[in-house]
């Protein structure tokens, strides 16, 4: 009998989704960020995106809300998932003191992946905004409401190679009418690396009026150790825009 999906034992990419493939693992990431009218940036939901230092640092994380402590409604333990300065990947779990800041153990945090909540209160997620920073620069954030970070960048660890294969994007107001560019970037371009001061290069882009599409990337992009991927946006009025990419780590 013929297969209707004939590809199903040797594509790649699923089979690293099945662990079939050794040292290599399912890599994503995801971004949103709501504006207040016409914005540019970094698609995360803060500010300016800023780069920790390369040597590593200790991150302050609080809550706007005094609901997210050990015992209180909120999120009263937050696992932060980052990369220290060898660029080897370390998970540390901060438990919340509302809006007094906690320092982590970690003196050594290169760059934080994803934070999100690990336990929680009866309102189920951030009773206010989390951030974690260093030297008054955010480098996660969970916003109020959410469980997670909503960051569309990621760094590759020690070790690996980071291959990106889709990427998705879309902006979406309630008068239907909001023009947003959605462009995938890097800080490291043509041998140059511009990391330590937080330029992002950008490599593909897509145009959306109110909608959201897909690219598939005939020819996946590859990132070594060290380098970072993420997305940037344009949008021309109050808006909330989003963008996923998807692909895998594996072995360099």
């Amino acid at each position: 009998m013929i297969s209707v999906y004939p590809d199903i034992e040797t594509n790649y990419a699923l089979n690293v989704s099945r662990g079939r493939i050794s040292g290599a693992e399912v890599f994503t990431a995801y971004g949103e960020k709501t504006t207040t009218g016409a914005d540019s940036g970094v698609l995360w939901p803060n500010g300016a995106f800023v780069f920790p230092a390369a040597a590593g640092v200790q991150m302050s994380v609080v809550s706007t809300s005094a609901n997210d402590t050990a015992a209180g409604t909120g999120i009263r333990t937050i696992d932060i998932h980052y990369l220290d300065a060898n660029l080897a990947p370390m998970t540390e779990t901060v438990t919340m003191n509302g809006t007094t800041p906690v320092l982590t153990v970690a003196t050594n945090i290169r760059f934080i992946q994803c934070m999100h909540m690990a336990t929680f209160g009866s309102g189920k997620s951030a009773a206010g905004n989390i951030t974690a920073s260093n030297g008054g620069n955010t480098h996660s954030y969970v916003a109020t409401g959410d469980v997670r970070c909503s960051s569309s960048v990621r760094m590759v660890p020690a070790g690996k190679r980071l291959i990106v294969a889709d990427i998705f994007g879309g902006a979406t107001d309630a008068t239907s009418s909001a023009n947003a560019i959605i462009r995938a970037a890097t800080p490291t371009f043509d041998m140059h690396d511009f990391t330590s001061s937080s330029i992002f290069v950008p490599t593909a882009a897509a145009a959306f009026q109110n909608g959201s599409a897909g690219l598939k990337l005939l020819c996946p992009i590859t990132f070594t150790a060290g380098q970072s991927f993420g997305l940037t946006f344009n949008v021309d009025k109050a808006a909330t825009v989003v963008g996923s990419w998807f692909g895998w780590l594996e072995n360099a």
